[in-house]
């Protein structure tokens, strides 16, 4: 038996999200996508979990217009520490300052030091009504 069959394939850059999604930060804009008021968004929050390997990494996420692939948003760029490749290291960002959007289907697009590590489909569309208290 050859030492090789057991020699794990490691090309690659091996950094992947194993979890995104967006969603409202108030539970009555609903559960889940981008909530929009008259073509501008409302509060909402990024959440991804990332799986590579451990170090620290400057970690970005892009929202792209799936047929243009145009990015229409793009996330504040930061420094993160990943805990590495035996567990998921989580973040989350809240994004408050309102910008215009049209309602449709997006991609939430993510990055370690500028290498793709996955993109998830995400929905703008209009929050329900508020109602007065």
């Amino acid at each position: 038996m050859e030492l090789s069959q057991f020699v794990a394939d490691v090309d690659g850059h091996q950094r992947k999200i194993v979890m995104a999604a967006a969603r409202p930060r108030r539970v009555a804009h609903g559960d889940s996508g981008i909530p929009l008021r008259d073509g501008r968004t409302l509060p909402f929050v990024v959440e991804r979990a990332w799986n590579a390997p451990a170090g620290h990494y400057t970690e970005a996420w892009y929202l792209v217009d799936p047929e243009t692939r145009e990015v229409v948003h793009e996330g504040a760029a930061r420094e993160v520490a990943i805990r590495g490749l035996l567990t998921w290291t989580e973040l989350a960002d809240d994004v408050t300052a309102p910008f215009e959007l049209a309602p449709g289907t997006y991609l939430l697009v993510f990055a370690l030091d500028g290498v793709m590590g996955g993109q998830v489909e995400v929905h703008a569309s209009e929050a329900p009504a508020e109602e007065a208290a």
